[in-house]
């Protein structure tokens, strides 16, 4: 009972932020503390009201990269060691089902029980996978805390720090902005390919 009763918090926590998201999103781009800006970094995180990287972004906009760097990455570290502790220790059940209506988690989770810490950072770096499935899967899977969040930290980081950089400079300077972005897919797209070339020569 308690456990259906924490899903519901979430969800009407969850509502109440998307009905006043346009408030806090202001009430965000005025305020420059700290303190304050990794804990509503963090709230974005573990309720994605607006992208997650649109947050890194205005932050870079407003703070400039290194701050925006700190304060995104370390929100959603927070967010996502939340999310893992949760899941490992009240909602494994429900972690399982939510990701059973996910097609592309069963060849992840070969992937993540053979080489956990480099599956989970791969997952950080790629754009296209929602990380709150990693973080949950993580949970359910009892990947040990210290190894996700080593490989969720490395993995997290260099996204973070281009949306940051993109955030501060995509206004000034365009295309420069989309050449670093260009450069970042393309790398991006190198690591993936000798991945799966890895797997497929271990798997032979």
């Amino acid at each position: 009972m308690k456990k259906w009763l924490l899903l519901l918090l979430y969800v009407l926590l969850l509502g109440i932020a998307f009905i006043n998201k346009t408030v806090i999103w202001d009430w965000m781009n005025r305020n420059d503390s700290l303190t304050l800006l990794i804990t509503m970094a963090t709230l974005f995180a573990l309720f994605p009201i607006v992208p997650y990287k649109l947050v890194i972004a205005t932050l870079g906009y407003t703070s400039g990269i290194v701050w925006a760097s700190i304060i995104s990455w370390l929100g959603t570290m927070l967010a996502g060691v939340i999310v893992y502790g949760l899941v490992r220790y009240a909602f494994r059940e429900q972690g399982r089902r939510y990701l059973a209506k996910k097609p592309w988690i069963q060849s992840f989770t070969t992937t993540i029980e053979t080489h956990p810490f480099i599956a989970i950072m791969i997952a950080r770096l790629l754009p296209i996978v929602p990380q709150m499935a990693v973080n949950i899967f993580a949970g359910v899977a009892s990947i040990s805390l210290w190894r996700y969040t080593l490989a969720s930290g490395i993995g997290k980081l260099p996204g973070i720090v281009l949306y940051a950089y993109l955030g501060e400079n995509l206004a000034s300077s365009p295309y420069t902005s989309l050449s670093v972005l260009a450069i970042y897919l393309l790398l991006l797209g190198i690591v993936l390919s000798l991945y799966k070339m890895i797997l497929k020569r271990r798997s032979i």
